[in-house]
């Protein structure tokens, strides 16, 4: 394992590391002396263990606040997963009444040409009769 000379808390430490995990460490690293710089107005002041609970008190604050954000997003997760789910069952309901009406329009284009055809075959015998009713008129 690798070894990582570092600055916490005014102190030089060695801290050996997984390869992998090298970015994570110097982020916390660079986390904990922001913290602890926000206290320097405190040095001199109280003990250096006073100025460690107080950035712990801090650290340990901003991970209940950042648990409680991640419980709100999943809640809202969850919310949007039961709305999608809501949204999709009415579209399918759209689509099948879609394709029902589409079944009876179907029909209906069926009864128009059966009665295209049938009108079709009426004018046809109204022309019949009337070819043979203008010849005889003449006659």
């Amino acid at each position: 394992m690798p070894d990582l000379d570092v600055n916490i808390f005014n102190q030089n430490l060695k801290l050996s590391y997984q390869e992998h995990e090298k970015e994570r460490l110097i982020n916390a690293i660079n986390i904990l002396n922001k913290s602890w710089s926000k206290f320097s107005n405190l040095r001199g002041k109280v003990s250096d263990q006073k100025i460690i609970t107080l950035v712990s008190l801090e650290l340990q604050d901003s991970i209940v606040d950042y648990k409680d954000k991640l419980e709100s997003h999943q809640h809202n997760i969850k919310l949007l997963e039961k709305e999608i789910k809501k949204k999709n069952r009415e579209i399918e309901e759209s689509i099948e009444k879609i394709n029902k009406f589409k079944l009876v329009l179907d029909d209906k284009d069926k009864e128009i040409d059966k009665i295209d055809s049938m009108l079709e075959e009426i004018h046809n015998e109204l022309l019949q009769i009337k070819i043979n009713i203008l010849p005889n008129k003449h006659e």
